[in-house]
């Protein structure tokens, strides 16, 4: 949670988010300038029968037969061996189609092309895609590749003997022209956009953490320390009277609060009984009495 927070602090931050912001265009524009445009052709074919049909009766006159309705399984599992028969590394080879080459060739019966997805497994389709840097380039290729299938499908029933009235055929359905794909620049920009961001909030909070750890700390708050004078000078308390430096100071007298009560005779709360009061008989002794014409 603490992480978080100082990412979305540091977002906030005008010093960090401009940079950041910065570098961000910055990668995503290499991204997509980086990475080359792609062109894609395609191709669609379906196989049919003639239309004299699968078989000769020389007994019989040939009947006209619409290609059209004779679709069967047969046609399907003919396209099926030459789709195999395709996707090998010595036709791809021979198409100039390498491993780690520029240009990517697809063969097969409708299923990587969402719109034959559907229909690819009622009829014997064959579709072809190229993916390459070139237009030019993946012409070229979508072109051999087509000639290279009939090829194959020819020299297929050569070997197998079968009248060339009877032979299949394979019709193009649909062809497109090379059109621009833009996925794979837009993947570019998208990763160096996320490049840009990742490591600019990282290295913002990689620095963040560095002056955390390297701030000193806070110094402890000293207490006052009681007041300190001169030698020789005393220090008035507080609450006692004060005294001045050569000076005597005058004698406390008590007050009625202060005086000693009865029953305290020393002012200490001792309960011994107060000595009795002198007088100035008792300060000069007995006085003789002496009578004067005594009689």
């Amino acid at each position: 949670m603490e992480f978080w927070k100082t990412i979305l602090g540091l977002t906030r931050r005008k010093v960090v988010a401009i940079p950041v912001f910065a570098l961000t265009l910055v990668l995503a524009a290499a991204g997509w300038a980086l990475l080359p445009e792609r062109y894609v052709t395609s191709a669609s074919m379906v196989l049919v029968t003639p239309s004299g049909g699968g078989s000769i009766d020389r007994t019989k006159p040939v009947a006209q037969t619409n290609p059209l309705l004779q679709f069967t399984d047969d046609l399907r599992t003919t396209a099926s061996i030459l789709i195999l028969a395709m996707n090998t590394t010595d036709v791809f080879t021979s198409l100039g189609v390498t491993e780690d080459g520029p240009t990517d060739l697809t063969i097969d019966d409708g299923r990587s092309n969402p719109q034959l997805l559907g229909v690819g497994t009622t009829g014997p389709f064959i579709y072809m895609q190229v993916e390459s840097d070139s237009p030019a380039t993946a012409s070229k290729v979508l072109g051999a590749a087509e000639e290279r299938l009939k090829e194959e499908l020819e020299d297929r029933q050569n070997e197998l003997k079968a009248h060339p009235i009877t032979f299949v055929q394979v019709e193009d359905v649909v062809r497109l022209p090379p059109e621009s794909d833009l996925t794979a620049k837009l993947q570019g920009a998208v990763g160096g956009a996320l490049l840009g961001l990742l490591a600019g909030l990282g290295t913002a909070y990689a620095v963040e953490r560095r002056k955390l750890i390297l701030a000193p700390e806070a110094p402890a708050v000293a207490l006052p320390e009681p007041a300190r004078t001169a030698p020789g000078v005393p220090v008035k308390e507080p609450g006692a009277p004060g005294k001045e430096p050569g000076r005597e100071p005058e004698p406390v007298r008590p007050t009625a609060s202060q005086t000693p009560g009865d029953g305290d005779a020393d002012g200490q709360g001792n309960g011994a009984a107060p000595p009795p009061a002198l007088t100035d008989l008792d300060e000069t002794g007995p006085i003789d009495v002496v009578r004067l014409n005594a009689r």
